[in-house]
């Protein structure tokens, strides 16, 4: 297949192949043997780069990438001498790079969950580097964003915005996704060689505190389950410590809730015992407890707005008029 020369254009040129080099990416590697590569490699052979790469130049004279690595190995595979490319002038640092990997990556259907997560997280810690982010913080901010999705004195709500766009997630699979990056390595790369359903990768990551966590793991590679048995498994010592509500002993039910001015008890005596004890957790532990209220808030407030959604649309009953 015959090259093109260089063109002296700003912005969009063909540049030697070679003169690249490949920045960090969102994808945490190229499958060069899978058959969607080998596809991409005949047609380029058949029609050229229709899309350019995204890179920015160097003081060198070289070329950083930022976008379209599965095109850039392809061309290397099949000895281009030359690659269309679009310069941007911009620099990881500042978290373009990172929002031009995410548009193009993220929004691929063969890009894996954990690459998907790794991008998010990657994303938040370059457009703010000031607030030090990791998995439970960027957790945090899912769920305020999500009990205050337009508050404007957020200055991370433009952002989540932003990923929400982008991923064309909603902010609780986006919560979930990142989720993700608490699993051990073991469970991760089961997700990503398709051994272990993203869905069920989600419940491992709600329950880490399970005491059967590995075990349950180890026997779900042996012999698969639905969701629904997944979650009993790893909820089941919640189970035997707590009966759950309107249950007594001896298996027989009881209907009647408890007083809800019981149940605000609880809140407070949590309260108080945080403003003692507060001081012998991790910060980690500490930040685990807050994510589990403010998901309790959430789940509240919609429990509230159901109730007077129903309150209002209920009949009113008047009373009887007595007969004349």
């Amino acid at each position: 297949m015959a090259t093109k020369k260089t063109s002296a254009s700003a912005e969009f040129l063909y540049v030697p192949a070679g003169n690249i080099t490949v920045l960090e990416q969102v994808r945490s590697n190229v499958d060069i043997e899978s058959d969607s590569f080998k596809s991409l490699m005949q047609s380029i052979n058949d029609k050229g780069i229709l899309e350019p790469l995204i890179v920015t130049a160097q003081d060198n004279g070289t070329y950083s990438l930022i976008c379209g690595e599965r095109r850039y190995r392809a061309a290397m595979k099949l000895r281009l001498e030359t690659v269309p490319v679009r310069v941007i002038e911009t620099g990881k640092e500042s978290g373009e790079a990172i929002t031009y990997q995410l548009t193009e990556n993220l929004q691929r259907e063969d890009l894996n969950p954990i690459d998907q997560a790794k991008g998010i997280l990657a994303y938040f810690q370059a457009k703010h580097p000031d607030k030090g982010y990791d998995v439970g913080g960027l957790m945090s901010e899912f769920v305020n964003y999500k009990l205050k999705p337009d508050d404007p004195s957020n200055q991370l709500t433009p952002t989540v915005g932003v990923i929400i766009e982008i991923t064309g997630k909603s902010i609780t699979t986006l919560f979930n996704t990142i989720s993700l990056l608490k699993l051990v390595p073991k469970i991760q790369d089961s997700i990503i060689a398709g051994n272990l359903p993203v869905s069920q990768g989600y419940l491992f990551a709600a329950n880490l505190a399970s005491p059967d966590f590995f075990t349950i793991f180890d026997e779900l590679m042996e012999k698969p389950v639905t969701n629904a048995k997944l979650e009993k498994m790893l909820t089941e010592y919640k189970k035997a410590k707590h009966l759950p509500s309107g249950a007594v002993a001896g298996g027989k039910t009881n209907n009647k809730p408890l007083p809800m001015k019981k149940k605000v008890a609880v809140l407070q005596n949590a309260k108080t015992y945080f403003e003692k004890k507060a001081g012998m957790y991790a910060e980690s532990d500490l930040q685990t407890y807050l994510d589990e209220l403010r998901l309790l808030v959430s789940f509240m407030e919609d429990k509230v707005k159901k109730a007077h959604e129903a309150a209002a649309s209920a009949p009113v009953r008047r009373p009887p008029v007595a007969p004349s």
